[in-house]
């Protein structure tokens, strides 16, 4: 049985699973491509000077924007996260604890720590960061706790520290909403869940009024786990509409599903290309953006599931691919910029951006390649052979949950 599902023939490839939901994958690919823009444009921002001015607007307006792709991120592993713990198991929080936490570390922990050991390590070219008390920064980042510490091994790796805070208590949050009572009052429970982070920022805002700076903003409002699960929190609301679906109202919801796509990707798309959205600090920043991006992309994703988007765009066998290898891709990103800008020989202005980006992208998605074959896939095999013993409910989404 090992040697069959790590035969060569198949193990070098790409395949989507049986009946799985394959526009899932294209938000998967477009919340790591909104990263990676973000990362690609930011070492270049400065003083809010624009970039590449077309008239009063800025062309790097969307890619400055990119940093929403986090929040894409967290929606996604809310709603797979639930809906696996929903098809597995509805009648105890401690029930097979084990091979969830099994999954979750298989899933998560070999390619991060492949990550931290190139860097620590210095195998990365021009790739630097400070190294005093490297000790207490590695101990840390092994405890997952760099949402609340400074994330200054990888930056990106903060949201890492979110996510695996919530694998903890998303067994406990299923069998709560489960044990809720009527519908009526999971509903109630889901939308305190919700609202939690934003009351919890307005709390923050009150207690830090004076907070203008982006690098204390950021560990103020933004890290944080608990200022920070709107996306996840939506994503368990979304499992659980998913979840609950009527079988029979098939066109009903798609009429209503195919409305709720245009209207979330209207607003994503206005979100994106309008303003900066960082490009003031105020009260909407640090209080109510991020449940306005974690409702759109909630509002996204359940249309997509529910058969409402219309485009075929989302079911690219490209973006399959990029979702696949997205998360070695989100670890190992950003450690190219400065090797990118080295190699490209930048000075100023788009074509020497385009010839960064270029090299920028080439770096990262063959980096990610190798880490995905090398490190991650072994392990992934492994996690869905032992995942097959366990009793499902129902097919599983499209997705790496």
């Amino acid at each position: 049985m090992t040697r069959s599902i790590f035969a060569p023939a198949t193990y070098f490839t790409f395949r989507r699973r049986p009946r799985a939901i394959a526009e899932l994958d294209g938000l998967r690919a477009l919340a790591i491509l909104l990263v990676l823009a973000r990362h690609a444009v930011w070492p270049l921002y400065r003083d809010s000077q624009p970039l590449f001015p077309v008239g009063s607007w800025d062309l790097a307006i969307p890619l400055l924007n990119g940093w929403i792709g986090v929040d894409l991120f967290f929606v996604l592993s809310g709603f797979l996260i639930t809906h696996h713990l929903l098809r597995r198991d509805n009648t105890s929080p401690l029930a097979r604890i084990g091979a969830y936490v099994g999954a979750r570390a298989l899933r998560i922990v070999p390619a991060y720590l492949a990550v931290l050991a190139l860097v620590v390590g210095g195998s990365i070219p021009l790739y630097d960061f400070a190294h005093d008390h490297l000790d207490l920064r590695i101990a840390y980042h092994l405890l997952f706790l760099q949402d609340y510490l400074p994330a200054n091994i990888v930056v990106p790796l903060w949201s890492l520290g979110v996510e695996e805070k919530f694998y903890l208590v998303a067994p406990f949050l299923v069998w709560a909403a489960l044990r809720g009572g009527s519908p009526g009052r999971r509903a109630v429970l889901l939308a305190m869940l919700i609202l939690l982070p934003t009351l919890l920022r307005a709390l923050t805002a009150l207690q830090h009024p004076d907070v203008s700076e982006y690098y204390w903003f950021f560990r103020t409002f933004r890290s944080p786990f608990h200022v920070s699960f709107d996306g996840l929190a939506i994503g368990v609301a979304c499992a659980f509409l998913y979840c609950d679906r009527d079988p029979s109202a098939v066109r009903q919801r798609r009429t209503w599903a195919t409305r709720l796509f245009w209207v979330s990707t209207l607003a994503l798309l206005v979100q994106l290309f309008v303003v900066e959205l960082l490009g003031e600090l105020g009260w909407y920043q640090k209080i109510l953006q991020p449940l306005v991006l974690s409702l759109t992309f909630g509002g996204l994703l359940l249309s997509v599931v529910f058969g409402g988007a219309k485009s075929g765009l989302l079911r690219a066998r490209s973006l399959m691919v990029i979702a696949r290898i997205s998360y070695p891709l989100y670890l190992i990103h950003i450690t190219f910029v400065p090797l990118a800008l080295a190699l490209s020989g930048f000075a100023d202005g788009p074509f020497d951006f385009l010839r960064f980006l270029a090299i920028y992208l080439g770096l990262s998605f063959t980096a990610a390649l190798v880490l995905h074959f090398a490190v991650e896939k072994p392990f992934l095999l492994v996690k869905d052979q032992l995942g097959q013993t366990a009793p499902r409910v129902e097919p599983r989404p499209a997705g790496r949950a």
